[in-house]
């Protein structure tokens, strides 16, 4: 994926980032009991049976995994970092279904409005929200898809600062030989954690499966066309990205969200 300069939210959040770098919970105390057991264990072995620079080999290997995996866990245990809570907007302010996290950001996108005729404009929106206590940059893969006028896959990076919700809109027009129907629009959602993986935020979901790549296909339906045919195809206007919530902040507000979905329910054609 083409990595370009990543979006940021208006207003700008200033939350710094906090807790430790590395998490450093229970899978990486597994991990340390198992190098270390592994490494004994197996290196023992292969010591008496005469392969004894295979067993060197393999106990130093596995014991620098056992030794990075118990220093995590003990900058975990060393950290001292007063817990904040995730405002956990998507899900409870928002009232969204989320199923999982993708390295700790949630996600959901819609268009709005989603049943329109050839010809009429159209606004992706692509809600984020970074539930970690670390930056995150999201990579969206968006399209291809003809009726949208998307003839190539478009690249967005949007960056999220620890624990910020916001929402992405892109205004597309859907073009005016496009064909009547249900369609999907494909997009691929990718994290990058520059800063370390941090602590997942309180009452932010815990129980979600995180994974490491997200794939969505965004419904839509062109019906008929109704009336004469616009004369041009309108090209797209200017992405936004707008900040629904921070730590730094107080309670979420949903002014500049309501604004938007004002602007959007009311599409013109051509």
């Amino acid at each position: 994926m083409k990595h370009h300069d990543p979006f940021r939210t208006t207003p700008t959040d200033s939350t710094e980032d906090f807790g430790p770098r590395f998490r450093g919970g229970p899978f990486a105390l597994f991990i340390a009991l198992f190098g270390a057991f592994s490494a004994g264990g197996i290196g023992m072995i292969l010591w008496n049976e005469g392969y004894r620079l295979a067993a060197g080999t393999i106990a130093l290997l596995l014991g620098g995994v056992a030794l990075w995996a118990c220093w995590m866990v003990i900058m975990r245990l060393r950290d001292r970092t007063p817990r904040r809570s995730s405002h956990a907007v998507l899900a409870d302010v928002l009232g969204f279904e989320i199923l999982c996290t993708c390295r700790d950001v949630a996600a959901t996108t819609f268009l709005v409005p989603d049943n329109l005729q050839p010809g009429a404009r159209t606004t992706l929106l692509i809600f984020v929200e970074n539930y970690a206590s670390r930056r995150r940059v999201a990579h969206l893969d968006i399209g291809p898809h003809q009726a949208l006028g998307l003839g190539e896959r478009q690249y967005v990076s949007l960056e999220l600062a620890a624990g910020q919700a916001a929402v992405f809109s892109l205004p597309l027009t859907f073009t005016a030989n496009a064909s009547p129907g249900e369609h999907d629009l494909p997009m691929t959602l990718q994290v990058e954690r520059p800063n370390g993986t941090g602590l997942r935020l309180r009452a932010s979901h815990r129980h979600l499966h995180d994974i490491w790549k997200m794939h969505f296909a965004v419904p839509f339906t062109l019906v008929p066309q109704t009336g004469a045919a616009p004369d041009a195809v309108r090209s797209m206007g200017e992405p936004r990205f707008i900040g629904l919530a921070s730590l730094s902040g107080a309670a979420p507000t949903r002014d500049q969200l309501g604004k938007l979905l004002q602007e959007n329910l009311a599409p013109t054609v051509g």
